[in-house]
């Protein structure tokens, strides 16, 4: 009986701690899985925190310019804007969450973190 309650107790304190692990990670944006160009690593949540949190230079640091122009437009993406540009365009209708049904979106409808990160990242972009 007690080696019984001595294992449920320690499978309650590792499934905590993954628990802690799972939560630390899905908190901290990887810029680097999503950045690149390819859109087979591409979840659509993923980009959810840019309407949540300001994007610092640190965030950016190790990207390239195509990168941060992804990064940036994926804003407008996730308010379904219909990219002009043919490579974004493809690049967004590749993934799964992207649905273009309009072309303007009124800058009151971006948040305060939204607009700052556009504006933020456009100083870095191609």
């Amino acid at each position: 009986m007690k080696t019984k309650s001595i294992i449920f107790a320690i499978a309650l304190i590792i499934g905590a701690m993954s628990t802690t692990a799972v939560a630390q990670a899905q908190s901290t944006p990887s810029l680097m899985a999503y950045g690149s160009s390819s859109s087979s690593y591409f979840p659509g949540s993923e980009f959810d925190w840019l309407g949540r949190m300001y994007v610092t230079y640190d965030d950016i640091a190790a990207l390239d310019g195509w990168q941060i122009k992804i990064l940036k437009n994926s804003i407008y993406a996730r308010h379904g804007y219909i990219f002009k540009d043919p490579y974004l365009r493809d690049f967004f209708n590749s993934c799964w969450w992207y649905y273009g049904y309009r072309k303007s979106i009124p800058t009151k409808e971006f948040n305060k973190y939204e607009r700052a990160n556009i504006k933020f990242l456009k100083r870095y972009e191609y």
